[in-house]
């Protein structure tokens, strides 16, 4: 499997696309971190950035120097993650659905590799290329 990189230059849409192409029993999902607490905090409802901006437009982490990610299969699902709030400062959750609903990782998924979730989702009966 090739590399995905990952630019600031890229929409949101353009980066789930590519995921997905490689992973297509997985999407991902970007907000702010005080979207992310304040919905964790009252198990409420999570508003994600728009998928048409770039990620220039919605990172909150400036630096010139904070490079690009890369995403192959072997990363853990974890890594990724930290790797969006690390270069960034948003939140990025690799997301699954199934039977129509559509679910955050975590607890094991998060230690899995992308790989190892896609097909663990698969076998699942999970949907494929989720929203």
């Amino acid at each position: 499997m090739a590399e995905i990189h990952i630019t600031g230059q890229k929409m949101l849409k353009t980066i789930n696309a590519e995921f997905q192409e490689a992973f297509p029993y997985l999407c991902l999902s970007f907000c702010s971190m005080d979207e992310w607490k304040k919905a964790n905090n009252s198990a409420g409802t999570i508003h994600c950035f728009n998928v048409n901006k770039r990620l220039s437009d919605v990172r909150v982490k400036k630096d010139a120097n904070a490079g690009d990610i890369s995403i192959h299969g072997r990363t853990l699902v974890k890594n990724l993650e930290k790797a969006f709030y690390d270069t960034y400062g948003i939140c990025c959750q690799v997301c699954y659905e199934k039977d129509g609903k559509g679910y955050y990782t975590g607890g094991t998924y998060d230690n899995m590799s992308l790989t190892q979730l896609n097909k663990e989702l698969e076998s699942k009966g999970c949907k494929k290329k989720p929203k």
